[in-house]
């Protein structure tokens, strides 16, 4: 049986209210898919993500194409193997960029976690080092430069950005650029 069909078949169940039916079809390309998942979590594999977080987005994704998919628009492989590597390239630029935030003010309480196993207590201290540090970007950055260096930080490209929130794409490099500048600034006089 094709994806294809098994999404007909999957509709047409959750149609007739036989959840069961539903379920088993759902099943059946989750399984299908758990390998593409799995490898693709390999190949974006980074040390601000975790390898199970990305399998967790890789399903993510794939939950969303079973959801959206068109079948005017193509096969289901390639629209699952998009939205699955779009989850995935997400969560890799939020860790990264997680990880750029956090990393100037928690060096030394990083240190400081010798076992590299940080207990509870840590992990809340280290959550509201990172949301005071978000704080502190909220703060330094205009409205705009905000907007658009979330959006960046989200993984969007710079046309992306620019066709959100209607404007150039100059302006997007622009706004990048000055919040580049600022925090850099702000964390260059943290770390002295």
């Amino acid at each position: 049986m094709t994806d294809e069909q098994l999404l007909l078949d999957a509709a047409k169940a959750e149609q007739d209210g036989v959840t069961s039916e539903h379920n088993k079809y759902t099943a059946l390309l989750i399984y299908r898919y758990m390998p593409l998942i799995k490898a693709k979590a390999r190949c974006f594999k980074n040390p601000c993500v975790e390898s199970d977080d990305l399998v967790s987005e890789g399903f993510l994704g794939l939950l969303s194409a079973i959801r959206s998919y068109n079948p005017e628009k193509g096969s289901f492989a390639a629209f699952a193997s998009t939205c699955i590597s779009n989850k995935m390239k997400t969560a890799v630029a939020k860790g990264s960029a997680n990880s750029l935030l956090v990393t100037p003010l928690d060096e030394s309480f990083i240190e400081a976690i010798s076992d590299g196993n940080p207990g509870t207590e840590d992990l809340i201290i280290l959550k509201e080092q990172n949301n005071e540090m978000l704080k502190q970007v909220d703060e330094l950055l205009s409205e705009r430069e905000r907007e658009v260096f979330y959006l960046y930080i989200s993984a969007y490209s710079y046309s992306q950005i620019a066709e959100k929130l209607g404007i150039s794409a100059k302006s997007v490099d622009n706004a990048i650029t000055r919040a580049k500048a600022k925090l850099r600034n702000c964390f260059k006089d943290t770390e002295q």
